[in-house]
């Protein structure tokens, strides 16, 4: 297996994280894309994935894009350790809380719509509108830890979920941009306990650069 990824964007962070915490051998391909003529070097990129966006997992003839896509794609070739709870219900909620992230949440945030807003408007108002949905996605998941609070260390009980893997990348995104975490206390415990695991360490803090996308 190849995937297409990059060292600082929030959805292939969460297929890094998945890929070390089931221990998958996958060749990893990096692509910059600080560099906006990117698709340059990589020009066949626009038929593996029609968006032309990170991450794409190559799996023989099998081409898949999007993080959860990837993940549950990857659930089903090596189910243990599993990111999924056992009972339906559980299934029901972990999905709920990683799709406040990546469906609601990450796809406000993320490089291309910055862009066009710095562009469009200003780059002071690209980033008050970064700093707007960066703080309403953390309170709606501190929020939902709250309602439905399920005991354990993790967003799910005490193992990592597929929530944990949306929740990290989310909150090191904020955490790169110097956006206050400490109210999202729930959150942030999760994250502090996600960090802990080398899989996690591993896939996020390593690979960390100096620019956030």
């Amino acid at each position: 297996m190849k995937v297409y990824l990059n060292d600082f964007s929030n959805a292939p962070l969460r297929v890094r994280i998945a890929i070390a915490l089931k221990k998958l051998a996958v060749d990893e391909v990096h692509v910059d894309l600080e560099c906006e003529d990117w698709l340059r070097d990589f020009p066949d990129f626009g038929t593996l994935n029609p968006q032309s966006m990170l991450p794409v997992l190559v799996d023989g003839r099998h081409v898949i894009h999007q993080s959860l896509a990837i993940i549950e794609y990857l659930e089903e070739k090596k189910p243990l350790p599993s990111l999924l709870p056992p009972d339906a219900a559980g299934k029901a909620r972990v999905r709920s809380l990683a799709l406040m992230i990546a469906c609601d949440g990450q796809p406000l945030l993320n490089l291309r719509v910055r862009r066009y807003l710095a562009a469009e408007f200003s780059p002071s108002g690209a980033e008050k509108w970064f700093r707007h949905w960066m703080g309403v996605s953390l309170q709606e998941y501190e929020g939902a830890l709250a309602r439905d609070a399920v005991p354990g260390r993790y967003s799910h009980g005490d193992s990592p979920t597929l929530a944990d893997v949306c929740l990290v990348p989310q909150i090191l995104m904020a955490q790169r941009f110097s956006i206050p975490t400490s109210p999202y206390r729930r959150a942030i415990r999760v994250f502090e306990a996600c960090m802990a695991l080398p899989a996690f360490a591993g896939a996020t803090t390593e690979k960390m650069g100096s620019v956030p996308t």
